[in-house]
Protein backbone atom coordinates (compact mmCIF):
# COMPACT_ATOMS: atom_id res chain seq x y z
CA UNK A 1 0.00 0.00 0.00
CA UNK A 2 1.26 2.96 -1.29
CA UNK A 3 0.46 6.83 -0.19
CA UNK A 4 -0.94 8.37 -3.59
CA UNK A 5 -2.29 11.37 -5.25
CA UNK A 6 -5.15 12.03 -6.89
CA UNK A 7 -6.48 10.66 -10.53
CA UNK A 8 -8.84 8.04 -11.28
CA UNK A 9 -7.79 4.54 -11.74
CA UNK A 10 -10.09 1.90 -13.52
CA UNK A 11 -11.58 -0.34 -11.08
CA UNK A 12 -13.44 -2.45 -12.89
CA UNK A 13 -16.89 -0.60 -13.02
CA UNK A 14 -17.79 -0.27 -9.85
CA UNK A 15 -19.53 3.20 -10.05
CA UNK A 16 -23.12 1.81 -9.65
CA UNK A 17 -22.85 -1.61 -8.99
CA UNK A 18 -23.85 -2.34 -5.24
CA UNK A 19 -21.16 -1.69 -2.57
CA UNK A 20 -19.90 -4.51 -0.77
CA UNK A 21 -20.86 -5.59 3.06
CA UNK A 22 -18.14 -5.59 5.29
CA UNK A 23 -18.27 -6.11 9.13
CA UNK A 24 -15.35 -4.40 10.89
CA UNK A 25 -13.93 -3.65 14.07
CA UNK A 26 -14.07 -0.64 15.08
CA UNK A 27 -11.58 0.93 17.23
CA UNK A 28 -13.89 0.30 20.24
CA UNK A 29 -14.50 -3.23 19.76
CA UNK A 30 -17.74 -3.22 18.49
CA UNK A 31 -18.64 -4.08 14.70
CA UNK A 32 -19.65 -1.96 11.92
CA UNK A 33 -21.23 -3.27 8.88
CA UNK A 34 -22.20 -1.17 5.93
CA UNK A 35 -25.91 -2.77 5.90
CA UNK A 36 -26.87 -1.22 9.13
CA UNK A 37 -26.51 2.09 7.39
CA UNK A 38 -29.04 1.00 5.03
CA UNK A 39 -30.94 4.61 3.72
CA UNK A 40 -27.96 6.51 4.30
CA UNK A 41 -25.63 8.38 1.82
CA UNK A 42 -22.53 6.83 2.89
CA UNK A 43 -18.53 7.92 2.44
CA UNK A 44 -16.02 5.25 3.37
CA UNK A 45 -12.74 6.63 3.19
CA UNK A 46 -9.56 4.22 3.62
CA UNK A 47 -6.41 5.84 4.81
CA UNK A 48 -3.78 5.69 7.08
CA UNK A 49 -2.10 7.22 9.92
CA UNK A 50 1.27 7.48 7.94
CA UNK A 51 -0.04 9.12 4.63
CA UNK A 52 0.51 12.76 4.34
CA UNK A 53 -2.60 13.27 1.82
CA UNK A 54 -4.89 11.21 4.20
CA UNK A 55 -3.73 13.66 6.86
CA UNK A 56 -4.61 16.41 4.65
CA UNK A 57 -8.04 15.17 3.92
CA UNK A 58 -9.12 14.53 7.69
CA UNK A 59 -10.24 18.24 8.81
CA UNK A 60 -12.39 18.02 5.97
CA UNK A 61 -14.15 14.94 6.18
CA UNK A 62 -14.32 15.60 10.13
CA UNK A 63 -16.54 19.65 8.43
CA UNK A 64 -18.72 17.73 6.53
CA UNK A 65 -19.65 15.10 8.91
CA UNK A 66 -20.40 17.92 11.15
CA UNK A 67 -22.35 19.55 8.55
CA UNK A 68 -24.58 16.35 7.16
CA UNK A 69 -24.84 13.73 9.68
CA UNK A 70 -28.29 15.03 10.31
CA UNK A 71 -29.15 14.86 7.14
CA UNK A 72 -29.09 11.10 6.65
CA UNK A 73 -24.82 10.98 6.04
CA UNK A 74 -22.60 8.74 7.53
CA UNK A 75 -19.00 8.83 7.08
CA UNK A 76 -16.73 5.35 7.97
CA UNK A 77 -13.29 5.36 8.26
CA UNK A 78 -11.42 2.28 7.01
CA UNK A 79 -7.75 2.37 8.74
CA UNK A 80 -5.31 0.32 6.95
CA UNK A 81 -2.30 0.92 9.37
CA UNK A 82 -1.12 -2.71 10.73
CA UNK A 83 -0.85 -1.00 14.22
CA UNK A 84 -4.26 -1.07 14.75
CA UNK A 85 -6.44 0.42 17.84
CA UNK A 86 -3.16 1.53 19.62
CA UNK A 87 -2.02 3.94 16.76
CA UNK A 88 -5.32 4.99 16.14
CA UNK A 89 -6.67 6.27 19.35
CA UNK A 90 -4.31 9.18 19.65
CA UNK A 91 -4.40 9.65 16.04
CA UNK A 92 -8.41 10.14 16.67
CA UNK A 93 -8.20 12.13 19.73
CA UNK A 94 -5.48 14.46 17.27
CA UNK A 95 -7.54 15.06 14.39
CA UNK A 96 -10.86 15.62 16.66
CA UNK A 97 -12.52 12.83 14.41
CA UNK A 98 -15.92 11.96 15.74
CA UNK A 99 -16.95 9.58 12.60
CA UNK A 100 -16.56 5.88 13.50
CA UNK A 101 -12.89 4.48 12.47
CA UNK A 102 -12.91 1.03 11.97
CA UNK A 103 -9.63 -1.90 11.00
CA UNK A 104 -9.80 -2.55 7.63
CA UNK A 105 -8.70 -5.60 6.15
CA UNK A 106 -7.16 -7.03 2.95
CA UNK A 107 -10.87 -8.60 1.88
CA UNK A 108 -12.39 -5.55 2.22
CA UNK A 109 -9.59 -4.22 -0.20
CA UNK A 110 -10.22 -6.27 -2.74
CA UNK A 111 -13.89 -6.30 -2.16
CA UNK A 112 -13.34 -2.64 -3.11
CA UNK A 113 -11.18 -2.98 -6.49
CA UNK A 114 -8.10 -4.06 -4.53
CA UNK A 115 -6.42 -0.23 -5.24
CA UNK A 116 -2.75 -0.22 -4.28
CA UNK A 117 -2.60 3.83 -3.35
CA UNK A 118 -4.48 6.02 -0.64
CA UNK A 119 -6.22 7.40 0.34
CA UNK A 120 -9.36 6.01 -1.28
CA UNK A 121 -12.75 7.70 -1.01
CA UNK A 122 -15.98 5.80 -2.11
CA UNK A 123 -19.64 7.46 -2.16
CA UNK A 124 -22.34 5.16 -1.49
CA UNK A 125 -25.93 6.56 -2.32
CA UNK A 126 -29.16 5.43 0.31
CA UNK A 127 -30.09 2.64 -2.26
CA UNK A 128 -26.09 1.42 -1.25
CA UNK A 129 -25.03 1.55 -4.67
CA UNK A 130 -21.35 3.27 -5.64
CA UNK A 131 -22.25 6.27 -7.11
CA UNK A 132 -18.25 7.75 -7.15
CA UNK A 133 -15.05 7.51 -5.82
CA UNK A 134 -11.83 9.25 -5.71
CA UNK A 135 -8.22 8.53 -5.51
CA UNK A 136 -6.05 10.99 -4.00
CA UNK A 137 -6.78 13.59 -1.94
CA UNK A 138 -9.94 15.58 -2.36
CA UNK A 139 -11.28 19.33 -1.00
CA UNK A 140 -13.52 18.92 1.30
CA UNK A 141 -15.77 21.01 -1.03
CA UNK A 142 -15.47 19.16 -3.84
CA UNK A 143 -16.62 15.56 -1.44
CA UNK A 144 -19.20 18.02 -0.25
CA UNK A 145 -20.81 18.77 -3.65
CA UNK A 146 -21.27 15.00 -4.23
CA UNK A 147 -22.91 14.63 -0.94
CA UNK A 148 -25.53 17.26 -1.06
CA UNK A 149 -26.68 15.80 -4.70
CA UNK A 150 -26.94 12.05 -3.23
CA UNK A 151 -28.77 13.48 -0.25
CA UNK A 152 -31.27 15.53 -2.64
CA UNK A 153 -31.95 12.12 -4.30
CA UNK A 154 -34.41 11.01 -1.66
CA UNK A 155 -36.42 14.75 -1.97
CA UNK A 156 -36.81 14.60 -5.26
CA UNK A 157 -37.77 10.70 -5.50
CA UNK A 158 -40.52 11.62 -2.62
CA UNK A 159 -41.84 14.39 -4.40
CA UNK A 160 -45.26 13.74 -5.95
Amino acid sequence: MTCGCGGKEEQGGLVSDAAPDFALKDVNGGIRRLSDLSGKVVLLSFFATWCGPCRQEIPDLVGLYKRFRDKGFEIIGVSLDKEGESILRPFIDHYGITYPIVLGTREVVLDYGGFERIPVTFLIDRYGRISDYFFGFRPGYVIGQSVEELLKQRDQSESP
